[in-house]
């Protein structure tokens, strides 16, 4: 679970990001960072699952990788973080370090199209990235019974074909949590057996 120290960080890093958008900076200026209410229900629901190898695709500055590194911390487990902004990526590796959570984050800096097809099978993946790409991302990770995916912005962008794509995978489920911007989180469960006749 979420410490002290860690909210202190996702508070600091939440309250740029709203001055951010007082400030109408450009779009490409601004830190997209995760809210905090979601950042407690993704390390809160991580750590309840026991999931010990971990994904986060779109860290930006760190509220989401702070939230799944004590939850990897929690686990014994460890967390992946694809960025492709370096800056971000810099500023999240510094405050995850503070935090002494820098163990349990391996960071990756790139482009998750081409990044991912070498991470291999995960227990536990967050995306948080451009829209567009959330349903080519959520196709290529490689998942397994007990997986579950977690999506952000579900209801703030309106991402219903995405929500639609996910439920229409066989051996999956989801539910939309009306949490933050909206989660949408799908779990892969094993096929039951038809029974004999």
């Amino acid at each position: 679970m979420l410490g002290e120290p860690e909210r202190k960080a996702i508070g600091r890093l939440w309250t740029r990001k709203l001055a951010q958008d007082d400030a109408q900076l450009p779009s490409q200026e601004r830190h997209r960072n995760l809210e905090p209410a979601s950042a407690e229900f993704l390390c809160a629901m991580a750590s309840g699952l026991g999931a010990r190898r971990m994904l986060e695709i779109g860290g930006s500055s760190g509220i989401s990788t702070i939230a799944l590194a004590a939850a990897a911390r929690a686990t014994g487990g460890k967390l992946v973080s694809i960025e492709i902004e370096p800056e971000r990526q810099a500023e999240s590796k510094e405050t995850v370090g503070a935090l002494g959570l820098g163990d349990y984050v391996d960071f990756i800096l790139g482009d998750a199209a081409t990044v991912l097809s070498s991470i291999g099978e995960v227990s536990f993946a967050f995306i948080d990235c451009e829209k567009e790409d959330y349903i080519s991302f959520f196709d290529l990770l490689v998942v397994g019974p007990g997986s579950v995916v977690v999506a952000d912005n579900i209801l703030s962008h309106d991402l219903f074909d995405y929500v639609r794509h996910v439920r229409a995978r066989p051996g999956a489920e989801g539910v939309t949590f009306p949490v933050g911007n909206g989660l949408e989180v799908t779990l892969f469960y094993t096929m039951p057996q038809e029974a004999s006749v």
